[in-house]
């Protein structure tokens, strides 16, 4: 049989065809006007009467980056073009591109005669594989390439040994064989510290410029066997955007005591240069070496509420003994079917049978309350497959009784309000602080309503979840941050208080920082008028001691009753949709209330829990923590601020 690669041979005296312009990557042709073509950027059409000059003009008058890049890749590929041209011993028809000689020309005709295969890169035959590799004459294209891998394996959280991969190697190169992968060794020791630098001057210039941040501390293991935490900073930009940084991971797996935790947040809040703009610090941690850290540092530690409301659940759970042997049997049944190939196949044909949805069995976290509720759901869907899947297979022992089956219903009852407080925790980026004191209100109502009706251990599980609500919910409205976050929040105001003290103690405190607000707004005034009170030797001065008087005391006074009437006018103002952005009513609307925007951004910065809420008790966050394990302790620092802060 003929080598494939012999028999192009006659195709070599051909040359590579000339590549179609890369314009058309930002145009599509119209198909009823021939010599006109639409924008895909813009959506404007242009006339090129099968030329692309004024397709280009279009692009470098509209769209000047744009113009810049497409150039750069026009370049990069006539030189090839023109390099594979000349190896092949044909003519060359034209010394450039639109007048200009590229750098590889007097290079490349001295080349060598090109070979099939080379030819191929230009042709797409996908029958040979291009061995042609032409590192890239512009240095842009190439640093924009880099960036886009060192983005993918911090994005992804990938261990930087990827790029020694043979298959990944083999597949950028289908990509592009122009493009050179760094080594490991250069990603770690340069160009992942030099990306990390330049990340954190950009975010610098953001957090310079704000008032006021809320620490986030999420602690988690490596391996199992070593203790990290990450230092997130939260603040609302001047545009009314809500902004999250990753300050720094440590390694607290030897260090874990107060003192040192302590030093440690200080060090990276002066260098960061917060330190002092700090309100609130957040921890997901039940120890208490967190906390006192952060009263070291003179920082009001704030429970992280996702935390909480997963442990008031979970005790609860736990305190029925019922419920609990029948959440134990549940799960042994479910451990059976992921583990028996057999089991689990049989199932799925069962299911067909009894015109079931065939849904997997689902399997609980034990950290994770929520993952129970789940299991939960779906036993209760499945148990009439499940048990004759069990019968059939000598595992009767397994099977649910309807009387447990009806007592899996009812816990799933009781739960229902918590499920739907705990995706809303989860489906958002991020869950203000000000939806506390609403949510830990109404759980409290709804769990306490009808009681006397239910069955024993429904009312149970109710009063339960009542008692550890109230030990660990009872104080939320008394807690100024959280009440005036509430306040402050568009969207609930007043409204989310049950108890009147409360309210009633937090507005007054209120109406004093705000007073304060409006008077250090008017210290400039007053300083510019107590600058007009010159002493010299005229008559007036003999007045201006008295003068200064006055109006300090009018300043006092109107600073006051500023502060009330700017309040008062707030409070007046309906309340905006519960679905809504509150960031967005205060962006519009902070010219009506310059002095109560100041407290807003103070105080709505404050997170509700101190990971991404869109991570609690979901998948997602266990695959980031699988991911982390991928990389080497000495890496997860630089990765996982990269991670956040890299755009």
């Amino acid at each position: 049989m003929a080598d494939p690669v012999s028999n192009l041979s006659p195709v070599k005296s051909k040359g590579p065809k000339r590549p179609r312009s890369v314009v058309w990557y930002y145009f599509d042709k119209i198909h009823n006007e021939p010599q006109r073509a639409r924008c895909k950027i813009c959506g404007a059409t242009c006339h090129h009467a099968n030329n692309t000059s004024n397709l280009f003009k279009h692009l470098r008058v509209k769209h000047p980056s744009t113009y810049k890049d497409a150039e750069s890749q026009r370049e990069a590929e006539m030189e090839l073009y023109l390099e594979l041209k000349a190896k092949s011993g044909r003519p060359i028809p034209r010394p450039g591109i639109r007048g200009r000689r590229p750098k590889a020309l007097i290079q490349a005709i001295t080349t060598p005669i090109v070979k099939a295969e080379e030819i191929s890169l230009l042709n797409n035959n996908t029958n040979i594989t291009p061995i042609v590799r032409k590192s890239y004459s512009a240095e842009k294209v190439k640093q924009t390439m880099t960036r886009a891998l060192l983005k993918m394996i911090t994005e992804d959280l990938l261990p930087p040994s990827i790029v020694s991969g043979k298959g990944f190697r083999e597949f950028v190169r289908s990509l592009d064989s122009r493009f050179e992968l760094p080594t490991k060794k250069v990603i770690m020791k340069s160009l992942l510290p030099e990306l990390a630098e330049e990340t954190k001057h950009k975010v610098k210039l953001d957090v310079v410029i704000s008032s006021y941040f809320a620490l986030t501390v999420e602690s988690w293991t490596y391996r199992e066997s070593q203790f990290f935490m990450t230092l997130s900073a939260h603040f609302i930009k001047d545009s009314w955007e809500m902004s999250s940084v990753v300050l720094e991971t440590l390694d607290c797996t030897e260090d874990k005591t107060e003192t040192n935790i302590a030093t440690s947040f200080k060090r990276i809040t002066d260098e960061w240069g917060i330190t002092d703009r700090v309100i609130a610090l957040i921890a997901n941690s039940n120890d208490d070496v967190i906390p006192s850290a952060s009263l070291i540092n003179g920082w009001e530690e704030l429970p992280c509420f996702g935390n909480t409301m997963n442990q008031v659940i979970n005790s609860a759970l736990t305190s029925i003994s019922e419920i609990e042997r029948i959440q134990k049997k549940t799960s042994e049944a479910v451990n059976y079917f992921e583990k028996s190939i057999k089991a689990s196949d049989t199932l799925a044909a069962v299911q067909q049978q009894h015109n079931l949805p065939v849904h997997k069995l689902k399997q609980e976290n034990m950290r994770y309350w929520i993952s129970t509720f789940a299991m939960f759901e779906r036993m209760v869907e499945q148990f009439e497959a499940v048990n004759t899947v069990l019968c059939f297979l000598g595992k009767d022992h397994m099977c649910l009784c309807d009387d447990e089956v009806e007592m899996i219903r009812s816990v799933i009852e009781v739960l229902r309000p918590f499920e739907a407080a705990t995706k809303e925790l989860c489906t958002e980026q991020y869950t203000y602080m000000s939806k506390v004191i609403p949510i830990a209100t109404l759980l409290q109502q709804v769990t306490s309503a009808g009681i006397a009706t239910l069955p024993g251990p429904q009312s149970a599980l109710k009063n339960a979840l009542i008692t550890h609500m109230q030990t660990h919910f009872s104080s939320v409205e008394n807690n100024y941050k959280l009440a005036v976050a509430t306040l402050l929040d568009p969207r609930f105001k007043r409204h989310a208080f049950t108890d009147a003290t409360a309210l009633e103690l937090s507005q007054q405190r209120l109406l004093s920082e705000l007073a304060i607000v409006v008077q250090s707004a008017d210290a400039q005034n007053m300083a510019n008028d107590n600058s007009s009170f010159v002493t010299d030797s005229s008559a007036s001065s003999f007045w201006n001691m008295f003068d200064r008087k006055v109006s300090e005391a009018g300043a006092m006074k109107t600073s006051t009753s500023e502060a009330e009437n700017e309040s008062r006018r707030y409070f007046k103002e309906a309340n905006i949709p519960r679905n809504a952005n509150p960031l967005n009513w205060w962006k519009l609307n902070e010219v009506q209330f310059p002095h109560l925007k100041v407290l807003a951004q103070k105080y709505l910065c404050i997170p509700a829990t101190a990971a991404a809420s869109n991570r609690l008790f979901t998948k997602e966050g266990d695959i980031i923590g699988l991911r982390r394990e991928q990389i080497k302790p000495g890496n997860l620092s630089t990765m996982i601020f990269l991670n956040k802060n890299l755009t």
